[in-house]
């Protein structure tokens, strides 16, 4: 499960892996996890040891 934020719904979703469309190691320490939401519309995730902000990120 992913917690993401969508800017075009305006809300947070838990979001289960099959909402999941691709993951990227981005460098060493980074990790982006492309999502859609329940609408559809697409979010970015980076997590990972070296994003200099606590807890996952959207982009």
């Amino acid at each position: 499960m992913f917690l993401a934020y969508c800017d075009e719904c305006g809300e947070r979703f838990l979001l289960p892996a099959n909402h999941v469309v691709a993951v990227h190691n981005l460098e060493s320490g980074v990790i982006a996890v492309e999502l859609t939401c329940y609408e559809g519309h697409h979010i970015l995730v980076l997590s990972g040891n070296d994003i200099d902000i606590p807890g996952p990120a959207t982009v």
